[in-house]
């Protein structure tokens, strides 16, 4: 009697993605039906790789290109920037996944910490500190009551909703889709209204893809609709933003501040003129870090993994045309 093939389950460890040992001997547990192996990705062989027909992480398109019987790649980022160019796979009918409802409640609650430490001026006070500076400003901003503008109503945007909601701000979101009904979400509009919605934001945060439509979507025109009394948050990708403009919107006070987690390039090279901006507060593309990370990585890919196996749609489907 031929046994069934087995599927050959791939997972790379990086810097920022592991699965404990006791999560992945439940996996090996569960899936009978599946060959995994588990490994740094400085350590898989060419032979693994090729074997593959399911791959898990976040490899480089180099190491994509040599997985020739790949069926499935699961990222265990959000974003999907370096994987949404089909040239790289050798098969033509590559499913794609990526860790959407691993990172909302983490980076929601970093955009949050930004939005205070910009509304109660402590970026400015810890510059005071250090200088031994007794200084007060008047100069503050209550969340409370606040309007509130996420751009991308994803999970991050969704999440990041539901907790301002509970701090009493009115939260507008803007997406590419037409909505109705989403909970804590008080207006919603297409991105076709941007430009009227900007006007009216205390907050403007941008929780969403780089696609060809999105890319430069923070210009200097937008940025310049922003209320002189108004903050941008980027967590998105450092090329939503006009990059140049920010700065001049900054260094001449046309808004009052801004956060980013994300640059163009990244990382942020020594000489740019932002570090030394006052008015930004800049984090090294850490939003998503959190201990509780590894554990929602591990759900995720679980669930889908028992979809994939099914037959079934798996949820965190990439739209290769639409990019995300």
């Amino acid at each position: 009697m031929n046994e069934t093939k087995k599927t050959n389950v791939l997972v790379l460890y990086t810097a920022g993605f592991a699965f404990t040992e006791e999560q992945a001997a439940a996996l090996a547990k569960d899936y009978p039906q599946c060959d995994f192996i588990f490994t740094d990705d400085t350590k898989a062989s060419d032979e693994m790789i090729e074997a593959a027909e399911v791959m898990v992480g976040f490899m480089k398109p180099d190491v994509v290109r040599k997985a020739r019987n790949l069926k499935w790649l699961h990222l265990s980022s959000i974003g999907v920037d370096q994987h949404i160019d089909k040239s790289i796979y050798a098969n033509p009918d590559i499913l794609l996944t990526n860790s959407a409802g691993t990172y909302g409640k983490p980076i929601s609650d970093h955009i949050l910490g930004m939005m205070l430490a910009l509304s109660r001026n402590m970026h400015i006070f810890r510059d005071q500190q250090r200088q031994s500076l007794w200084k007060k400003m008047d100069s503050t901003k209550d969340l409370f009551e606040s309007t509130l503008c996420i751009i991308g109503l994803g999970d991050v945007g969704m999440e990041l909703a539901r907790k301002a909601n509970a701090l009493g701000m009115h939260v507008i979101g803007v997406k590419r889709t037409p909505a109705r009904g989403l909970p804590c979400v008080d207006e919603v509009y297409t991105t076709e209204k941007l430009d009227e919605v900007l006007p009216r934001a205390d907050f403007v945060v941008l929780s969403l893809a780089t696609t060809p439509e999105t890319a430069g979507l923070m210009s200097r025109d937008r940025l310049d609709k922003m209320k002189p009394d108004s903050y941008l948050i980027n967590i998105g990708r450092g090329s939503l933003v006009d990059q140049d403009a920010l700065r001049d919107s900054l260094a001449e006070g046309r808004i009052a501040g801004a956060a980013i987690d994300v640059t163009t390039p990244e990382p942020l090279p020594p000489d740019s003129p932002l570090w030394a901006l006052p008015n930004l507060i800049i984090t090294p593309h850490v939003s998503g870090k959190s201990p509780s990370t590894y554990r929602r990585h591990y759900e995720v890919f679980r669930q889908e993994l028992g979809r994939y196996l099914s037959g079934e749609k798996l949820k965190n489907s990439i739209d290769f045309d639409l990019r995300y």
